[in-house]
């Protein structure tokens, strides 16, 4: 018995260690392209930053750095949709769990502004994560997961609609918006309650919300 809990405690330790790790490289990530651009960061530059070696970057994440772009999104979609903590969700209220999704994304944007203008900046001159973009498959296991989710609240209709493409169409529209505010700054002449009004209203409509 002592053996087998020496044992699981060892690796409780090992998960410990590899999410430190991780969470190193990905802060360590997200600090180098803020100050440097997407573009000209390297792999040994995240090791570096992030006091670990390259190897142990590439078998975390054998895609390299957009890898780890995309496991921190998916963290971040996790945290933001309350997708991991379904308990914690009323499915009788999508409007209201829709703009408290909307209005933690504008904070997020917000709390890490010189990221996202980072990350939009090489979306515009750089072809390397455009590309990298374009070889996703938004019809993956995650994101089938996560576009189930939504049709399990209440009043959400969306008919013989793929509920992957939903999702895309949602984060286009929504995205799209917050993204024109980074860059325009809309909200000086359109107020932030008005910006996330009209996300609301085009989230409800894209998801066939019907109020019972």
């Amino acid at each position: 018995m002592q053996a087998k809990k020496a044992a699981q405690n060892n690796q409780k330790s090992v998960k410990r260690d590899k999410k430190a790790k991780m969470i190193s490289i990905q802060d360590a990530t997200c600090r180098l392209i803020e100050k440097k651009g997407y573009e000209n960061v390297t792999i040994r530059d995240i090791a570096e930053a992030g006091g670990v070696s390259i190897g142990l970057i590439y078998k975390y994440f054998p895609e390299g750095k957009f890898d780890i772009l995309k496991e921190i999104s998916y963290q971040y979609t996790d945290e933001l949709l309350m997708t991991k903590k379904p308990e914690k969700v009323n499915f009788d209220d999508f409007p209201g769990y829709i703009r408290n999704v909307i209005n933690n994304m504008q904070q997020y944007w917000k709390d890490n502004s010189s990221l996202t203008k980072a990350l939009i900046m090489t979306a515009l001159l750089d072809s390397e994560i455009v590309d990298e973009v374009k070889k996703m498959n938004f019809k993956n296991e995650y994101y089938k997961a996560v576009s189930e989710f939504f049709c399990l609240f209440k009043g959400v209709e969306i008919g013989d609609r793929d509920p992957a493409e939903v999702l895309m169409d949602w984060g286009i529209a929504v995205k799209g918006v917050i993204i024109c505010d980074v860059i325009y700054s809309l909200s000086l002449i359109r107020s932030e309650e008005s910006l996330t009004d009209l996300m609301v209203d085009l989230s409800l409509k894209i998801w066939g919300y019907k109020e019972a």
